[in-house]
């Protein structure tokens, strides 16, 4: 895969996604406590920012909410520190950008094949189905796991990303 930030997880993937995120775009971000308590409030802000009307708003909601509760189910960092999550929601051109940035993990966001009996693991595999694009960067601060959602005519090319398991 390429170095260009686009399509599943990879570990040469580049933040920000090159070309989504211009320096006019609105930008609003809030913190949470990496609790199962601030899934729900992490959903409702995505929600609220996007209101009714806003195409993407389920599929956002939903995205944030399973990126979200990775952030919890999967805490990292440092010992002594409350761990947290910060969701940032950016308005661009016919969609939307949404980030989760957390402590990060050792392992490498990567969408599994969940049996039918499982209780969990589907999380980036819907991100992995539903996101426009998506990707993953990781820095001393922690890991951001980002993805768009946009009309077809401004998807890089004429069709979705391939969908693949790492």
């Amino acid at each position: 895969m390429t170095n260009d930030g686009t399509g599943p997880a990879h570990p040469d993937t580049m933040w920000p996604p090159l070309g989504q995120a211009p320096t006019n775009s609105l930008a609003i971000s809030r913190r949470f406590t990496a609790t199962p308590d601030q899934v729900k409030p992490a959903r409702n802000f995505v929600a609220e920012l996007l209101g009714d009307s806003h195409p993407f708003r389920d599929d956002a909601v939903l995205l944030t909410s399973e990126l979200a509760t990775n952030a919890v189910e999967h805490p990292s960092g440092p010992f002594g520190r409350p761990q947290e999550f910060l969701v940032t929601v950016t308005f661009v051109v016919d969609g939307v950008l949404i980030t989760v940035q957390d402590p990060g993990s050792s392992q490498i966001p990567c969408p599994r094949n969940s049996g039918p009996d499982a209780t969990g693991g589907r999380g980036l595999a819907l991100v992995n189905n539903l996101a426009t694009r998506w990707g993953f960067h990781r820095d001393s601060i922690g890991t951001v796991i980002w993805f768009e959602l946009s009309s077809p005519a401004e998807r890089p090319d004429t069709g979705r990303f391939p969908r693949r398991a790492c």
